[in-house]
């Protein structure tokens, strides 16, 4: 116990002196930032990509087989599917789908692109490459713990000595920070609906404070209720604004690009997944903005994920996870993506909220955005919470959360070029992060074989 409460100590003083150099050498912070990132990152952003894209078609092999029929604990699901795929859905992708549909297939025409190859790199940075990483920590976890019997897998399956400590410290480091700026991100839109709507001008720190304490009552609610309800709701305002999209602008040419671009996608999987720009400096460049940059923030995000995934996921079997976790989000986005970036271009807006806005003169299904980003970005801190509890102590996860309010509070008051200083730091973070995910698949394999081998012995 005591070793996990210096785990909580040494994760919020790593992140307070992260937060005091960004504050006070905020260009020369970002100097050293940046140049890690263009020589990792953009030098071997493959480090990120080849693994996720093997681990893809791992499991999409082994669902298929007798595998595929491995339990995750005993008894039936705690939750139904629905609920199940609503909460993952809600905590691995939330805000960023939301953000990002009309988006990003809008900056790929900007560069030139033509509208297939926009929607298909769409495709790659959020489809398999992303959701892959999060069924594989989820799986991996899930084993440890309902298979396995191990109380706190981030710890033990690394022998719970130094470098299981300097690792944990670095997945809830890079949980808090990005939670913080998921804060920054949610409160923005809000405060502009309220002003829009009732001409009233709030102060951002206070809305942050005022999300914390929506996360923090979820979290007093329990599992079952808060985050729980709150995924089915954030399912169905999703799905409410998808087909509104879908209907409201070009039915017929959003279901024939999906059906001529998906196959496309999947016969150019492997070599888009894969490319590394070889001796072509502009593609290696436009690489390590895009598909690097995209891959490097999920790997922040696949142990917070993983995590929550594994304990909502007891009774659940291996086939099961493949087609929930990997397989059908990952349609659901590349739906999302065409039917966001065809509307986007069919209304000549540049995000989500120009789009909604221009679809209903009525202001209804603005509403309906900023609730669904109310509701994600609380069921996001609130999960986040949660893992930041089991990779700590018990009962800490309102302070995790205040923590995570009090963090996007400063940044905002820093104000500046902060934000752009952060992002750059959880790109920079995630590349530990990477190489404890490693560290932890290594060690997971090694205890699974071990653990088989002493069985045989015995039985023999």
């Amino acid at each position: 116990m005591q070793r996990s409460y210096l785990t909580s100590i040494f994760s919020i003083t790593t992140i307070i002196i992260l937060i005091a150099i960004t504050a006070i050498f905020p260009s020369q912070f970002e100097h050293y930032l940046n140049l890690i990132k263009q020589q990792v990152v953009g030098n071997f952003g493959f480090i990120f990509t080849y693994p996720a894209f093997l681990a893809s078609l791992f499991f999409i092999v082994i669902c298929f087989t007798p595998w595929g029929n491995i339990k995750f604990g005993s008894g039936e699901p705690e939750f139904k599917t629905l609920s199940w795929m609503g909460m993952l859905f809600a905590t691995g992708m939330g805000i960023a789908l939301v953000t990002w549909g009309v988006t990003e297939p809008q900056a790929h025409l900007e560069e030139g692109m033509s509208l297939d190859e926009s929607l298909l790199h769409a495709y790659n940075h959020w489809a398999l490459l992303a959701w892959v990483g999060y069924l594989a920590v989820g799986v991996m976890f899930s084993y440890a713990l309902y298979n396995m019997g191990i109380e706190k897998p981030a710890e033990e399956l690394l022998g719970n000595g130094f470098l299981s400590k300097l690792n944990l410290v670095s997945l809830v480091v890079s949980t808090v920070i990005g939670l913080a700026l998921t804060f920054s991100y949610a409160s923005n839109p809000i405060r502009a609906s309220l002003v829009e709507w009732f001409g009233v001008e709030i102060n951002t720190s206070l809305i942050i404070a005022v999300l914390a304490l929506f996360a923090i009552a979820s979290s007093t609610s329990g599992l079952n209720r808060g985050i729980k309800w709150l995924s089915n709701y954030n399912s169905l305002f999703a799905l409410i604004l998808l087909f509104a999209a879908f209907l409201l602008t070009q039915p017929f040419e959003i279901i024939t690009t999906l059906g001529r671009l998906l196959p496309e996608y999947l016969v150019r999987y492997p070599a888009m997944a894969t490319d590394i720009g070889l001796g072509d400096p502009e593609r290696k460049a436009w690489l390590a903005d895009w598909l690097y940059a995209f891959e490097a923030s999920w790997y922040g995000w696949f142990i917070f994920t993983g995590v929550f995934i594994a304990r909502i996921s007891r009774g659940r079997t291996l086939r099961q996870m493949v087609l929930g976790i990997l397989i059908a989000p990952s349609l659901i986005s590349c739906f999302w993506f065409t039917t966001f970036g065809l509307a986007g271009i069919s209304e000549n807006v540049d995000d989500v909220f120009s789009l909604i806005a221009q679809l209903d003169a009525t202001g209804i299904l603005s509403i309906v955005l900023t609730l669904n980003i109310l509701l994600f970005f609380v069921t996001s801190a609130d999960s986040a919470g949660l893992v930041c509890e089991m990779l700590t102590v018990k009962r800490s996860r309102i302070f995790w959360i205040i923590a995570m309010a009090g963090l996007a509070i400063s940044i905002n008051l820093l104000g500046g070029d902060i934000y752009k200083v952060i992002l750059t730091l959880i790109s920079v973070a995630a590349i530990p992060v990477a190489i404890g995910v490693f560290a932890l698949g290594a060690a997971f394999v090694v205890r699974v074989m071990r653990n088989r081998a002493a069985a045989k012995q015995t039985a023999s």
